[in-house]
């Protein structure tokens, strides 16, 4: 197990969840799916004993979440609030859930697809920061590769904006692929994808140029036609910026709570399906 510190204090527990044996022994790829409950924050950013605005419950019906004034203090308040921990086993495959956290949330399409690494484009809402958040995560999880993320990461990410290897993504992604014994990056024997279903708006600030929101999706791992599945979700610090959203500066989200899209456990978090 791995053990590091997140903005709330304290040494976490990393859970590694194994969802897909190997065949052959020698010759067999491990393929496998590393959720990270507690994501792992550095020594030497400033820990929050912030305890505001606690995990969302149900945004309201235009998929926002509550207001925290403005500036960097708003903003590293609702960047470092914790999350609503759940179980490693709430990530694999399980029952759905007949409740839900809200109606769903209608996601605006981009202007712009060619030409660029991530599609941009969206509106200045809190809809179009989470679409953003869905296109930089859908890109930036291909294969499961820490070197795909921090080219899509630094595309889209302000000056001042934490480090692509430092983001709790990459490190999900690097702890990924030292579990499932492949390469740190680069090409795999397995087909790795990321298909978003949910997100949650869990803040923003009052002027609405900085929004604070985490998507959830479905990670399928293919190995020689044997499939494992989990869910794998991702927060983001998006800030307005011109006409675009980009992954704002100052520090990084709080980890994802990695739930199993549509389950209890991902209706408790706040998690509401999209559509596209």
């Amino acid at each position: 197990m791995n053990t590091d510190r997140t903005p709330g204090g304290g040494t976490r527990r990393r859970a590694l969840l194994i969802l897909a044996g190997a065949a052959l022994l020698v010759l067999a790829l491990l393929v496998g799916v590393v959720v990270s409950l507690t994501s792992m924050f550095s020594a030497d950013e400033p820990s929050s004993t912030y305890q505001g605005p606690p995990a969302a419950t149900g945004p309201g019906a235009d998929g926002g979440g509550a207001g925290g004034g403005n500036g960097p203090e708003a903003e590293a308040a609702l960047a470092h609030a914790p999350m609503l921990e759940v179980p490693g086993q709430a990530a694999l495959p399980h029952t759905l859930s007949t409740r839900s956290a809200g109606p769903p949330i209608t996601l605006p399409q981009p202007e712009q697809v060619s030409g660029v690494l991530v599609p941009t484009g969206f509106p200045a809402t809190e809809q179009g920061a989470i679409a953003q958040a869905v296109e930089l995560t859908r890109v930036g999880f291909t294969g499961a590769d820490p070197q795909v993320w921090a080219q899509a990461y630094d595309s889209m990410a302000e000056p001042g904006a934490a480090p692509a290897a430092q983001t709790p993504a990459s490190q999900d992604l690097v702890a990924f692929r030292r579990a499932a014994n492949m390469p740190r990056t680069g090409p795999t024997r397995a087909t790795v994808t990321w298909t978003p279903t949910s997100a949650l708006v869990k803040g923003s600030t009052d002027d609405g140029n900085y929004v604070v929101t985490c998507v959830l999706g479905e990670l399928v791992t293919d190995y020689k036609g044997r499939v494992a599945t989990g869910g794998l979700g991702n927060c983001l610090p998006m800030r307005r910026v011109g006409d675009q959203w980009l992954v704002a500066s100052g520090p990084r989200a709080w980890v994802a709570p990695a739930t199993w899209p549509g389950s209890d456990e991902a209706v408790s978090v706040g998690y509401r399906d999209i559509i596209r």
